[in-house]
């Protein structure tokens, strides 16, 4: 049989908004799933009016807030708040292999589409429900009834405890990491149940958790914690080796690197032309050139003030050291390694036009480049998919508008 992309004939329907539901959801639908994204009529998800916006000569808008996490799906209106409209889900249910949900704590609950009601329906789907602090009852906590968004739960999950300086507040660093990540932990299970699947025959639900996730990241800081006692916070992360951070350069930009064992500080040293470092009793290993910071940053910092970026970076690489320019995302659209890699993609929108967006993060030798097709508009796909998926007619649809299900 052939394949262009792993997840073809999987069908999923996307019951998400914001950020982690649809991240997840484009994941799959960049390898090949039929992604049904069910909104509410003439409104939408939320993301649908995010900013930054273009707008073309007769005032139509393009989002990019929208556009950037769901390319390659369609698009269906259906007012789940309607009998009706739950009626015409739980049909379209029959047909589905995945659902992934990000919706409020309660609210699948209080709309009777939770998956106990939903499997009864189909036994072979597989449900993967994402939420701020999990769902299923066996596992329940203090906080899983609470709703939450990214900066939150990097605050919970200890990660802004490690952004910033010693002695300053912690910092939000990356926008949007607890969703991102908890996205992709989703596809993956989401991946796992399909492969149980094929060998029970049955689907199952999946209960991913954005706190759990960002725990999960920050499990160095936990296995610290457990061995030595320390709290690996702001200001503490260099306790153990040296040099380690970012360094300010001659041209006033940044590198970073880390020297993470006495191999890469016998390399460093000959970088730096300082071979005589390599066994000094206060800098031969890592805990003592923590100890005698005082003494070995003066002569890092006169090595790299005397070298532009490219210079440093050049000559540590030369002798095996890792470290990379700290790039802002103008290099990153401009790096020519990403468009080697095809890293970056282009999508024609028709009201945007060509515009450049991140791509799924691996490639296949078995598998196509990912579509390229942007978001769709609201409701674009609602007539084809309910002709397609249950086979209703123009009359049916038609009737279905004009009482405000789809």
């Amino acid at each position: 049989m052939k394949m262009d992309y792993p997840l073809q004939g999987i069908k999923v329907l996307a019951l998400e908004q914001y950020i982690a539901g649809p991240d997840c959801t484009m994941w799959l639908a960049d390898n090949g799933a039929e992604v049904i994204k069910i909104e509410r009529p003439k409104v939408g998800e939320p993301r649908r009016n995010y900013l930054p916006v273009v707008e073309d000569e007769a005032g139509n808008k393009a989002f990019g807030g929208f556009k950037l996490y769901n390319r390659n799906k369609k698009s269906v209106t259906l007012d789940l708040q309607k009998e009706e409209g739950r009626e015409i889900y739980r049909e379209l249910i029959r047909h589905a292999d995945v659902v992934v949900e990000n919706l409020g704590p309660k609210t699948i609950k209080k709309l009777g589409l939770e998956y106990e009601t939903l499997e009864k329906i189909n036994p072979r789907l597989i449900y993967a429900a994402i939420s701020g602090f999990g769902r299923l009852d066996e596992y329940k906590g203090v906080y899983s009834d609470r709703p939450a968004f990214d900066p939150v739960i990097q605050a919970m999950a200890g990660i802004l405890d490690h952004i910033g300086e010693e002695d300053g507040p912690p910092l939000w660093g990356l926008p949007g990491m607890a969703d991102l990540f908890t996205s992709v932990v989703t596809g993956y299970a989401i991946l796992l149940a399909l492969f149980m699947r094929e060998k029970t025959g049955k689907g199952q639900f999946i209960d991913s958790s954005m706190y759990d996730s960002l725990a999960s990241l920050n499990a160095m800081g936990i296995m610290i914690y457990s061995f030595a006692g320390l709290v690996v916070r702001r200001g503490t992360a260099g306790k153990f080796q040296y040099p380690m951070g970012t360094f300010q350069v001659g041209d006033g930009c940044y590198v970073a690197l880390l020297v993470a064992n006495e191999f890469i500080w016998e390399r460093f040293c000959r970088a730096i032309g300082r071979e005589d470092l390599i066994k000094d009793s206060r800098t031969e290993n890592g805990l003592v050139r923590v100890q005698n910071r005082e003494f070995l940053d003066p002569i890092v910092h006169e090595w790299m003030q005397a070298r532009t970026n490219d210079q440093v970076v050049h000559e540590l690489i030369n002798e095996g050291v890792p470290v990379g320019p700290v790039q802002s995302t103008e290099d990153l659209v401009n790096c020519p390694h990403l468009k080697a890699r095809k890293m970056l993609m282009e999508i024609d929108d028709p009201i945007a036009g060509k515009r450049v967006f991140a791509k799924t993060p691996f490639r296949m030798t078995g598998v196509k480049e990912p579509p390229a097709k942007t978001a769709p508009d609201l409701g674009e796909h609602t007539e084809s998919v309910l002709t397609g998926w249950l086979g209703y007619d123009r009359e049916t649809i038609s009737r279905l508008r004009q009482d405000g299900i789809v």
